[in-house]
């Protein structure tokens, strides 16, 4: 699936591409994300019945959003490992790190979706959570999204530092900075999260639960500000 996607993807003419075959390291990672997706299939309760059935369908948009973020966390990967690959042992150590945490990440995101699910749809399904444990729900999820994409940060901080040894251009010097600084707000949201979540927790948790979900919308200006950025530096290195 890897070597498909890469074949298929607009690639960038002022980046040379130094992994665009996958090696054993990649297919170790790709196999991981496919244990991920399978566990969250097997979490899923067998239908006995017409009503069990029933319930089974209402998980779908849990399911659905869990597949979405765990195939954005593997396309991460991808896009990494695709430009730098991973001939450097602390790089390999990252990797190491970022795939326990991948699976580590199945249960709590699974276990959110369908809150979230519950809750918006009233689906009925069976999560048991008292009101006042939402807010431990946030953090427990904050900090697992947190530490994935710091991981994230430093591979790209490693690429960074090894610049001559990768043999890295002045764009692509450019590019390693500004990813540096997009993955910067990937994990900086989640841990803005996790504060606002602890401290307002103390005097409701109602507001807490809340304010630790909203958060996450500061994705958005954040991520147009970076990308508006991006875009009017990388002019600058334009291909005549």
């Amino acid at each position: 699936m890897r070597n498909t996607l890469l074949k298929n993807r607009q690639h960038d003419p002022r980046i040379t591409y130094r992994g665009e075959s996958a090696s054993r390291l990649d297919n170790l990672t790709d196999a991981v994300f496919g244990i991920a997706i399978t566990l969250l299939i097997f979490n899923l309760s067998n239908p006995n019945s017409f009503s069990d059935l029933l319930t089974f369908t209402k998980t779908l948009p849990a399911f659905l959003i869990s597949i979405s973020f765990i195939i954005l966390i593997w396309n991460e990967h991808v896009e990494f490992s695709e430009i730098y690959s991973f001939n450097d042992t602390r790089l390999i150590i990252y990797n190491t790190l970022f795939i326990a945490l991948v699976i580590f990440y199945v249960y709590p995101l699974r276990f959110l979706t369908l809150f979230l699910t519950n809750y918006m749809f009233r689906a009925d399904l069976r999560v048991s959570i008292q009101g006042d444990q939402v807010p431990y729900l946030m953090v427990y999820y904050g900090f697992i999204a947190f530490a994935l994409y710091f991981v994230l940060y430093l591979l790209y901080h490693r690429a960074s530092s090894i610049k001559t040894t990768l043999g890295l251009n002045e764009y692509e010097q450019f590019y390693t900075r500004y990813q540096q600084k997009r993955i910067l707000i990937l994990f900086i949201v989640p841990l803005i999260s996790i504060v606002l979540t602890l401290i307002i927790k103390s005097y409701s948790f109602v507001w807490a639960s809340v304010a630790g979900g909203v958060t996450y919308f500061l994705y958005t200006p954040f991520m147009i500000l970076w990308h508006n950025r991006f875009k009017s530096k990388s002019k600058e290195f334009n291909v005549e």
